[in-house]
């Protein structure tokens, strides 16, 4: 099992959830995505990984309450948890075989959309060298971050 262990409110009907699945977050790289089932009656949902602690063992989605078994996931609470969270899937972001000082002489723009995708900005971390680190341009701005989903 895999245990909700933060669950947040980004806007009406999205929500981000840390879950505790160790072996995930040391194999996760940005780019792949997970598949996630809530009981053993459960479908198989396939989500972004959004961000991941390997040393906490932590990964978060991030997901839209648009369907039945959406709407369950995000009716679920902290300490709840999952039957099923399987990954990570799909190929990383080429960026992650670069070394980082190449990385940062580079121009680079990440692009993603939709609710759930956020993988540009993992990819984008890797390329600035450092975790939560670097610029984001939003809505016209250059903003620096702190908290990425904010």
């Amino acid at each position: 099992m895999y245990k909700i262990v933060k669950k947040e409110l980004l806007a009406p009907n999205i929500y981000l959830m840390n879950i505790e699945a160790p072996r995930v977050a040391r194999s996760a790289r940005p780019g792949p995505f997970v598949i996630v089932r809530l009981d053993e009656h459960g479908e198989r949902v396939p989500l972004t990984i959004s961000d991941y602690d390997a040393e906490q063992g932590w990964v978060t989605i991030v997901t839209q309450t648009v369907g039945y078994s959406t709407s369950k996931l995000c009716a679920m609470s902290e300490g709840d948890s999952l039957a099923d969270f399987a990954g990570p899937l799909g190929c990383p972001s080429e960026f992650v075989h670069e070394e980082p000082e190449a990385l940062r002489r580079r121009r680079i723009l990440f692009v993603a959309g939709g609710v759930r995708d956020r993988s540009g900005l993992s990819a984008g971390q890797v390329a600035v060298g450092a975790r939560r680190e670097g610029r984001r341009h939003h809505r016209g701005e250059e903003q620096g971050y702190a908290d990425p989903y904010r």
